[in-house]
């Protein structure tokens, strides 16, 4: 999404390979991010212990761009009301989505030469829904850095594991 209203960015270190880093990213679960965990209890997603973090992202698929081999996509569609009912898959509909009454974010995260980063976007489709949004996003702003961190963080954790098994 190369314009958007609202982001955040966040980004640790990793030495380790890519294929390490993803694995981990892949298998890491809200177990090993409780802090994340414990403030998306206040939202509208269901959050079990024992899943994956980014298998929970996907939405049994229905929320993939992309995936490489350095990095998860994730997107969607939604209003205050809720996810848009779309009548294609997502990755066929986002780019070019431009229904007024709903926003589009993405979300994703990325392994590049040694930093492991999440970054967020949020394209308003018109004034009222970026003043909407606007207004939410000054209260949500701290609580997902917080949950972006703890995610990365988790991700981090999983691969010293991995690395100490080997």
């Amino acid at each position: 999404m190369p314009n958007w209203h609202y982001g955040e960015y966040h980004a640790l270190s990793i030495d380790a390979p890519t294929e390490t880093v993803m694995a981990a990213a892949r298998e890491v679960t809200w177990d090993e991010a409780p802090i994340a965990r414990f403030f998306l209890i206040f939202t509208r997603n269901q959050i079990r212990g024992g899943r994956r973090i980014f298998d929970d992202f996907a939405g049994e698929g229905q929320q993939v761009l992309a995936l490489t081999d350095n990095e998860l996509v994730y997107g969607g569609i939604g209003s205050d009301e809720g996810p848009a009912t779309l009548d294609r898959p997502i990755a066929e509909v986002f780019k070019d989505f431009d229904d007024p009454s709903q926003r589009k974010s993405g979300f994703n995260i990325r392994f590049n030469n040694g930093t492991l980063s999440t970054e967020t976007r949020i394209l308003a489709m018109d004034e009222e829904m970026r003043k909407s949004f606007g207004r939410y996003w000054v209260i949500i702003r701290i609580p997902s850095g917080i949950i972006r961190m703890a995610l990365l963080r988790a991700v981090k954790s999983r691969v010293e594991t991995m690395l100490k098994a080997t």
